[in-house]
C-alpha cells in the first residue's frame, strides 16, 4: 500500500500544495530530486534524447526513455556486474506495487485532518526496459538519440549487445510530466533517502529526517514528521502540517535550485567508505589490522612512556589514588573486557551522576554535560587532548580493541538495539573511530548518529576508511576541534 498525502492549499497550512500541481522543492522537481539519489550510489541518470552532458566518472550509467523514472537496490546485481563484466547489463524492471492503491489524507480548510480518501489505480503498467553500463561513450551515444526504436536497433547491432547481461528486478517505476506519479516518486525518495546533503548542498537537517534550506527551522506552530523536506517559506507564511514521508511545496516566488553535487565529486566522497570486501579479503584485512595494531601500539607505549608517567603523576597529586579507572566494556562476540583510561573525574562521581542527570544534552544511555563539574582540574586537560586514552594502547596490544573501530560500551547500552549490537560487537571496538569524527553533537541526537556511525563502519570497513578516520582524529586533536566528553554512567 502507497500513502500518499493530498496537499490542499488553505491560509493557515501555506505549506501544503495540490497533488495536481508538479513538485519543487528547494527549486528541484521529482527528476532532478531522483538524479541527485541516483549521484548519491555513484551512477549517472542518462534519458534518451535529452542531449545532457555524460560525466566520465561515473561508477554508471542507467540508460531510461525520456518520461521514466525508477528507483531500485543496485546490491542484487553488484556480484554479477563485478565477475561477468559485461559492456551493457539489460534490466527487465518489476513493479513492486502493481495494482494497487494510494490513500490521500484530506485535510481542511486550517490544516487539520477530516478523513482518508483511498483511490485504486494503476502504475505504469507492465515492466519496463533499462539498460546499465559503465560505458561513457555509450551513454553519450544514448542521450543523442531522438527516435526510441533508433536507439534500440544501434544497442543490438553494436557489439556491446553480444557482451551482456539480462536480469529481471523488482523496483519502482514512476512517469516524468506527470504530477501525481511525481508527487509519489518524491515521496518514495524522501522515505528512502536517509543523508540527501551528500549531494544537495545547502541543505541540513533541522529535526530527525527533516530537511530545509540551510538557516531554516521547524517553528514551533509547525506539525512536522519526519521523513519530509520543507520547501523555502516566506517571513509570513503560516504554520504547515506534513506527516512524512512528504514534503512542502516552495513558497518563495523563482526560488534558486539548490546546486547538486557533481558526480565526480561524489565518486571522490564515496572512495573513503567502500563496498564491504569479499570474506577473502576480509581475512586479510583484519590480519593486517592486527599486526598494525600490535606494531603501532608496542611503539606507541615505548615512546610515550614519558607521557604515561607524566600524566600518571599528574592524576596523583591532583586527586589522589586511584590513577588508571578501568570500566567493563564489551569487545568482539560480547566478551567483556576492563576498558583503561587515566582517572579524569572526581573519585565519587558514579554517585553524582544521577544528581546531574537533568543537565544531560545526550539522548540513549550517555551523558554529556557542559563544563561537568565532576571533571577534575587535571582531567579537563586530559579530555582536551585525549591523553586519557592513552592507556587503551594496552587493550589494543592485548586484542580488547584496535586503533579504529566502535566505540567500546557496556552490555547495559548494547541491549538497547539488538541489531546494532550484534553488527558492532561483530570487529573489535576502537581507540577513535567514525562517530567520533563525524558527530554533529546536535542535541538529541547523539545516540542515533552513535548507531548510525557504527552500523556504517561495520558495513564499510577498510584501509583506506581506517587510514581516514586516523587522520580526521590526528587533524581534530591538532586543532583543538574534537572533545569526547561523553561520560558513562560509571564514569572514567
Amino acid at each position: 500500500m502507497t500513502l500518499a498525502h493530498e496537499h490542499r492549499p488553505s491560509s493557515v497550512g501555506a505549506a501544503w500544495t495540490s497533488v495536481h500541481e508538479r513538485p519543487r522543492v528547494w527549486g528541484l522537481d521529482a527528476g532532478s530530486a531522483l538524479d541527485a539519489w541516483w549521484r548519491s550510489q555513484g551512477v549517472q541518470w542518462v534519458r534518451r534524447g535529452e542531449g545532457e552532458t555524460v560525466h566520465g566518472q561515473a561508477d554508471l550509467y542507467l540508460l531510461t526513455e525520456p518520461e521514466q523514472a525508477v528507483m531500485f537496490d543496485l546490491k542484487p546485481l553488484a556480484s554479477a556486474m563485478t565477475w561477468n563484466r559485461p559492456s551493457v547489463t539489460r534490466l527487465r524492471l518489476l513493479s513492486a506495487r502493481g495494482d494497487d492503491y494510494r490513500e490521500r489524507v484530506m485535510t481542511g480548510e486550517h490544516g487539520g485532518v477530516i478523513g482518508i480518501r483511498r483511490e485504486y489505480w494503476r502504475e505504469t503498467s507492465g515492466s519496463q526496459r533499462l539498460i546499465l553500463t559503465a560505458s561513457a561513450s555509450i551513454a553519450r551515444r544514448w542521450a543523442q538519440f531522438a527516435d526510441r526504436r533508433e536507439a534500440w536497433r544501434w544497442l543490438r547491432a553494436s557489439g556491446n549487445w553480444s557482451r551482456s547481461d539480462h536480469h529481471r528486478i523488482q523496483g519502482e517505476s514512476f512517469r516524468i510530466g506527470d504530477a501525481a506519479q511525481e508527487g509519489l516518486l518524491l515521496s518514495e525518495i524522501i522515505e528512502r533517502w536517509t543523508d540527501p546533503d551528500r549531494v544537495i548542498q545547502g541543505i541540513e537537517e533541522v529535526a530527525p529526517g527533516v530537511w530545509m534550506r540551510s538557516g531554516g527551522r521547524v517553528e514551533p506552530a509547525d506539525v512536522v514528521v519526519g521523513p519530509a523536506w520543507i520547501g523555502e517559506r516566506a517571513k509570513n507564511d503560516e504554520a504547515c502540517r506534513v506527516v512524512g514521508p512528504a514534503w512542502s511545496v516552495d513558497r518563495v516566488v523563482a526560488t534558486r535550485p539548490a546546486h547538486l553535487v557533481e558526480i565526480g565529486e561524489v565518486r571522490e566522497a564515496r572512495r573513503a567508505i567502500q563496498a564491504r570486501p569479499s570474506p577473502a579479503s576480509e581475512v586479510r584485512y583484519d590480519a593486517f589490522k592486527r599486526v598494525i595494531d600490535v606494531g603501532a601500539s608496542l611503539i606507541g607505549l615505548v615512546v610515550l612512556s614519558p607521557v604515561l608517567a607524566a600524566v600518571a603523576l599528574a592524576v596523583l597529586l591532583d586527586d589522589g589514588w586511584p590513577i588508571v579507572f578501568g570500566h567493563e566494556r564489551q569487545t568482539r562476540g560480547g566478551r567483556t573486557f576492563r576498558c583503561l583510561k587515566f582517572r579524569t573525574m572526581r573519585r565519587n562521581a558514579e554517585a553524582l551522576a544521577q544528581h546531574y542527570r537533568d543537565q544531560n544534552v545526550c539522548d540513549g544511555p550517555q551523558v554529556y554535560i557542559a563544563n561537568d563539574p565532576r571533571v577534575t582540574r587535571i582531567g579537563r586537560v586530559l579530555r582536551k587532548y585525549h591523553l586519557d586514552e592513552l592507556l587503551q594502547l594496552v587493550n589494543v596490544l592485548a586484542g580488547d580493541m584496535s586503533l579504529v573501530g566502535p566505540r567500546p560500551s557496556p552490555d547495559r547500552e548494547n541491549r538497547l538495539c539488538p541489531a546494532w549490537r550484534d553488527a558492532r560487537l561483530s570487529v573489535r571496538p576502537g581507540i577513535t573511530g567514525l562517530w567520533q569524527v563525524c558527530r554533529t553533537r546536535q542535541p538529541g541526537l547523539d545516540f542515533q548518529e552513535w548507531i548510525q556511525f557504527d552500523m556504517q563502519y561495520v558495513r564499510a570497513r577498510s584501509f583506506s576508511l581506517d587510514c581516514w578516520i586516523l587522520y580526521r582524529t590526528f587533524r581534530g586533536i591538532a586543532a583543538k576541534e574534537t572533545e569526547d566528553g561523553v561520560v558513562e554512567t560509571n564514569p572514567a
